[in-house]
């Protein structure tokens, strides 16, 4: 599995971008904000972060889901980017980190203005612990999920208090059935929806043989936020997967997001993960360019 804790080598390089009045005429016909979910170009942002940050704003992408702040504070981050022009939307944060740092993570996302505190990825028990993320991703039972359900509730609510809203970020894993009931739904069904919202990733849920759109429509306004990430083809192995930049892979997006539109999801994130088949920044712009003329 293309794990979005491991640290793998992507692909670098410079784009040149279109115009940003071409860029604002299809952003208005396609409908949704523009966002990235800024995993996808860790490794350019490691080296240059304002360089890479100013590309992805000519780009066209406007809104932004970190996950890491690159050894600035959030106060000198959130300055940075808004001086580029980008709104701060959201945030990713382990479970591990939630249990050991709540108070932190909240107080660096109100100094960022924030709207999201996203989880992702759970905790275990502590035999599973030991095991590598991916390992222990799967081995996940029930009693697992019920145990991050109680945490999320409780977190939750802080993040609640605090004006912002928690939710949780699926891989494949979260598709395996436990008495006819996904993980994804024990999780749900398992925590209060006010406190705990869903941000689907939609490759991950096709991967882990489920239906977005069954998603959406059975969850509807819990599903706050989505991972636009296409995926190259379905394989046996869910290890094997590659994603590509959105519009060249094997998802119905213009299906996925209309049907997430329509049940009042509101921040779209483009993700990709490495090995990437080209630039990353080339796949961006490809993506950025896809989305802003989707007529959704």
């Amino acid at each position: 599995m293309i794990s979005r804790r491991g640290f793998l080598v992507s692909a670098g390089a410079g784009v040149t971008a279109g115009s940003l009045s071409s860029f604002s005429f299809a952003a208005a016909k396609g409908g949704i904000p523009l966002g990235i979910q800024l995993w996808t170009v860790k490794e350019e942002a490691a080296k240059d972060l304002e360089g890479t940050m100013k590309k992805l704003y000519q780009i066209g992408f406007r809104e932004i889901e970190f996950a890491g702040f690159y050894d600035k504070t959030a106060a000198e981050l959130g300055a940075l980017m808004k001086g580029i022009g980008f709104r701060l939307v959201s945030m990713h944060a382990s479970a591990d980190d939630i249990v050991a740092k709540g108070d932190s993570i909240i107080a660096d996302a109100k100094t960022l203005g924030l709207k999201y505190i996203i989880c992702s990825s759970p905790m275990s028990d502590a035999a599973k612990a030991k095991l590598e993320w991916a390992k222990k991703m799967e081995a996940l039972d029930a009693g697992d999920w019920k145990m991050n359900a109680e945490l999320f509730n409780k977190f939750g609510k802080t993040v609640k208090a605090a004006g912002m809203q928690f939710g949780y970020h699926n891989h494949y894993t979260e598709f395996k059935k436990f008495g006819g009931k996904t993980a994804l739904d024990i999780l749900l069904e398992s925590t209060d929806p006010d406190l705990v919202k869903s941000e689907l990733d939609v490759c991950w849920a096709v991967v882990g043989g489920d239906d977005p759109i069954r998603i959406l429509n059975k969850y509807k306004d819990r599903v706050v936020a989505l991972h636009v990430k296409d995926i190259a083809k379905i394989t046996p192995d869910p290890h094997d997967t590659e994603t590509i930049a959105v519009g060249q892979g094997s998802i119905d997006w213009k299906k996925v997001i209309g049907t997430a539109k329509a049940n009042g999801t509101k921040a779209f994130f483009y993700e990709q993960e490495a090995p990437f088949r080209k630039p990353i920044l080339e796949s961006a712009k490809e993506s950025a360019d896809y989305l802003s003329k989707l007529a959704v």
